[in-house]
């Protein structure tokens, strides 16, 4: 079985570099990898056509220059792709060397379509901070999303390539929010399964500054209200998960992620959740008003 390996990148020549020797020391045998520029004005590119002249059987890089949209990205990769399994990874990211081999097993031992597995957030060296120690205790919670909201993150996604054609590509217009509409359209499908995988393991690095969290934070915020439009079923669900951000966290789903921190611990963690969530909401706040201003 092929799969083909999809990395959107842009402006990032030090995460595509780290992520693509990661991706070439795989122990699985039949696998090619996608890197999707999508309008870097760096040395991206250069880095990709050097690591492409290294493994020229292995890799081939794709461009994305008609939207700037990292789901327009790997909407460029999945076309190029030839892999029965086209397996999602970002530009930063690292996996061990047995992940495709893992996510090819999860694929013909079972029928599923769809396969989210869990991500490790790690603080790199040299970042050691509270945002740093915050983002790698409360990090990408897939197992959460995948049970809770039926997607998981494209940082830990694999689909068979089949499935874009039952319920098309990722919304390129998307800026944030795109993995779970496009999660929930395959949930929706009644020919269609989706399966997860806690041994399967990709590592992630923790973002280690508030401005990076911000930043990350009114991103969300605004696909999350893009989502809510038209508000119909599904966009009166997400305009109540909005909603919702107003009111504080249940401090109970904070220990239910930091076991074993300490009671103060637990409370800067609350109050970075609590912090947090009103910055997302007010992202999404951001996008109704300049949509009104139009």
């Amino acid at each position: 079985m092929k799969l083909s390996v999809v990395i959107p990148v842009y402006n990032d020549p030090g995460g595509i570099d780290a992520t693509l020797q990661s991706v070439v020391a795989q122990d699985h045998a039949t696998y090619e990898v996608i890197p999707v520029d999508n309008n870097s004005t760096d040395e991206t590119s250069a880095m990709i056509q050097e690591w492409a002249e290294r493994h020229p059987d292995r890799i081939r890089p794709v461009a994305e220059r008609g939207r700037q949209s990292s789901y327009a990205a790997r909407n460029a990769g999945v076309r190029a792709a030839d892999g029965e399994i086209v397996v999602f990874i970002d530009a930063d990211m690292t996996a061990p060397t047995d992940w495709l081999r893992r996510v090819e097993e999860a694929f013909t031992a079972t029928s599923i379509d769809y396969l989210g597995y869990e991500v490790e957030t790690y603080v790199p060296d040299g970042n050691e901070g509270f945002w740093g120690w915050y983002d790698s205790v409360m990090g990408l919670p897939s197992r959460y999303h995948f049970e809770q909201k039926q997607f998981v993150p494209t940082a830990c996604l694999a689909v068979r390539r089949a499935v874009f054609g039952r319920v098309g590509l990722f919304d390129d217009r998307a800026r944030s929010g795109g993995d779970k509409e496009f999660g929930q359209r395959v949930h929706r499908h009644p020919d269609l399964t989706q399966g997860f995988r806690g041994d399967i393991v990709v590592y992630h690095p923790a973002r280690t500054t508030f401005d990076a969290h911000r930043k990350k934070a009114v991103r969300v915020g605004r696909g999350l209200a893009r989502l809510a439009e038209p508000l119909d079923a599904d966009g009166r669900r997400v305009l109540l998960e909005l909603l919702l951000h107003a009111v504080p966290p249940d401090p109970r789903r904070i220990r239910r992620r930091a076991p074993d921190c300490t009671s103060l611990q637990l409370l800067s963690l609350y109050v970075a959740n609590m912090l947090l969530r009103y910055v997302r909401l007010g992202g999404a706040v951001s996008h109704f008003f300049r949509k009104d201003l139009a």
